[in-house]
């Protein structure tokens, strides 16, 4: 009894293994009918008999059988044909066993399963001396039928080779371009005159993106909102074109149900405002993010503004005006901006609130207007905060981390990326602009954890590299194959979670910048390759990294094992298998037949996925 129930659970797994497998053939037929033309005499006497010649072709899932029919080769009956044919049809390479019986061609597939279904066809030439062909090959249907049974598709092959990001494709991608692209996206590359550049390409054509949230990135049990910082501006001449044009529903409509699908929480919108006509581009690129986001049931992705210095500069001069001219005009530009996000934005439920207050990003740095003192910005952001706060709900307002003060108009502080002028050594600041060590972010967390009453607001990134923007200054932070986003994560906590406190928002920086090299929306290349062999049933794998120094495989989440039919119709061998394992036995997870067997190296959130070149494999 003790050896029966050792061994009940091994004969159910067979069991279940033999049932999952369980398949019949598919089947199908060929007629071929008719007799040999001729003789005819075209010359107008018996000195020219001439018959009728051509070929009958059978098409079987790409294998072709070829007979010849002529009254010279004695092939003149419709079942020497059907003999010759059958031959043809039983040879090593042929899908299927061929039976014949008075010139009725019986055909079954050599594999079994749903997949031997195979498409059917025939074609059959004549001479141009008669007007039809001798004979006809008639096929029992367009493909064979009843093959049943064995493994069911997940997909396919090249869907899960494509693009599955908002962004449009490169040119080289297998599933073509998005519907609302207008161009292709081929990445943007570093400048080349900044000699020993870890990251050449710091805008990838958009990949395959690992499946897994971009919240897995945190810590576990966090149970904060991840924001998703969003730039408005591409389809407008004077950026640089990504294949999109942000004012068009479709556009953002993507955009926001792929920022769901990696788990962000909030799209905050990089605002330039409504004073300025000239940034009516971008205005319209917020109210169709706007529109589309309130219109979800649920408000699954919560809107939220981020105000941004572009909405004040050509309302209030960054020079030539006093100090207290310039108070005033930031002041009332300020005070007419909030009144129109809370009219046009905050009343709706889709808007981002903090315990039921509207939350307003910054990113208004002081030094744009040097005239100003700090104590001229408490005077500015004291009366927009007194403004506000007559509001049905009051705003609080996030800046740009400097400091923290205890001004009642600041409620909280996010972190930005800190890149520094690039330079061989100093590209690898992942955590500030004047240290080896992340000392901003380090001053960003410890200083939140010292002001509990305001928010804190973390930041990750992969990088920065502005040399594709208008505004370059050659700042570059290399990615070091996606390990800067991992380190970025990492880094918060060191001060928040499990016995200490919750950081209550996390910002990715950016979503899509490739002016500046921050974007998450192409996904990110963690510099690796999938390389394959298979001898005999056993299938082993390795990683191949471009760049050996700083390809890691902390990028790596997991690999997935597939097989494909000859339609290019996806199966799952196996899946989430460890960053540790290199090798596979197939023999029991995959059907008889022909396959094209793959691995696929899944990365972490956010990493570009990478499948191996098929191989074949046999069973």
């Amino acid at each position: 009894m003790y050896s029966l129930r050792l061994l009940l659970p091994w004969l159910f797994l067979v069991l279940l293994s033999v049932e999952a497998f369980a398949q019949t053939a598919a089947t199908g037929s060929v007629t071929v009918a008719g007799s040999l033309q001729g003789p005819i005499y075209p010359c107008g006497n018996r000195s020219c008999a001439t018959y009728d010649s051509g070929q009958i072709a059978i098409t079987i899932n790409g294998f072709t059988a070829t007979t010849n029919y002529s009254h010279a080769s004695n092939q003149k009956s419709a079942n020497q044909l059907a003999v010759s044919l059958t031959n043809l049809l039983n040879g090593a390479n042929s899908p299927v066993t061929a039976t014949v019986s008075k010139a009725k061609i019986s055909l079954v597939s050599k594999a079994k399963g749903t997949t031997a279904n195979y498409p059917l066809s025939t074609a059959v030439t004549h001479s141009a001396s008669f007007a039809n062909p001798s004979f006809t090959a008639i096929a029992s249907g367009p493909s064979l039928t009843g093959g049943s049974g064995g493994p069911t598709p997940i997909g396919t092959l090249i869907n899960q080779l494509s693009n599955n990001t908002s962004l449009c494709s490169s040119s080289n991608d297998p599933g073509g371009n998005l519907p609302f692209c207008s161009a292709f996206f081929d990445g943007f590359n570093t400048n080349p005159n900044d000699l020993g550049a870890e990251t050449l390409v710091p805008n990838a054509p958009a990949g395959h993106i690992s499946p897994l949230s971009a919240k897995q990135l945190m810590y576990p049990g966090w149970t904060g909102r991840l924001i998703c910082e969003y730039q408005p501006w591409f389809g407008l001449a004077s950026h640089k074109s990504v294949g999109y044009n942000e004012n068009l529903p479709s556009t953002v409509g993507a955009q926001n149900s792929f920022m769901i699908t990696e788990g962000c929480d909030i799209n905050l919108v990089d605002f330039y405002g409504a004073l300025n006509p000239n940034q009516s581009f971008n205005l319209a690129t917020t109210n169709a993010v706007f529109a589309d986001l309130n219109s979800r049931s649920g408000f699954p992705l919560k809107f939220g503004i981020m105000e941004d210095k572009g909405a004040l500069t050509a309302t209030c001069p960054t020079s030539n005006q006093t100090e207290a001219a310039t108070v005033t005009c930031l002041q009332n530009a300020l005070i007419t901006e909030v009144d129109y996000i809370n009219i046009h934005y905050a009343s709706s439920g889709v808007y981002l609130t903090d315990n039921g207050n509207p939350l307003i990003f910054t990113f208004i740095p002081p030094s744009t207007w040097p005239v100003l003192t700090s104590a001229d910005w408490t005077t500015i952001w004291t009366a927009v905060k007194a403004h506000t706060d007559t509001y049905v709900a009051p705003f609080k307002y996030i800046f740009q981390f400097g400091s923290f003060t205890t001004n009642a108009y600041d409620n909280g502080r996010f972190g930005w990326v800190q890149p520094a002028t690039y330079d061989a050594t100093k590209q690898f600041w992942w955590g500030s602009n004047t240290n080896a060590s992340p000392i901003y972010l380090d001053n960003l967390y410890s200083a939140g954890i010292a002001h509990p009453s305001q928010l804190t607001v973390g930041v990750i990134y992969k990088g920065f590299d502005d040399n594709n923007a208008s505004w370059s200054g050659n700042r570059v932070m290399a990615q070091q194959c996606g390990q800067v986003l991992l380190k970025t994560a990492s880094e918060i906590s060191k001060y928040f979670g499990g016995t200490k406190p919750q950081i209550p928002y996390v910002q990715i920086a950016t979503w899509n910048d490739y002016e500046e090299g921050t974007s998450v929306e192409d996904g990110i290349d963690n510099c690796y390759t999938v390389s394959t062999s298979l001898t005999g049933n056993q299938l082993t794998w390795s990683l191949v990294a471009s760049d050996s120094t700083y390809a890691s495989p902390s990028t790596v989440h997991h690999f997935n094992v597939y097989y494909t039919d000859v339609l290019g119709n996806l199966y799952s061998a196996a899946s989430n298998l460890a960053v540790t394992a290199n090798a596979l036995d197939l023999s029991t997870l995959i059907p008889s037949g022909t396959w094209n067997v793959y691995v696929e190296m899944v990365g972490q959130p956010l990493i570009i996925n990478r499948m191996s070149s098929a191989l074949t494999y046999i069973r």
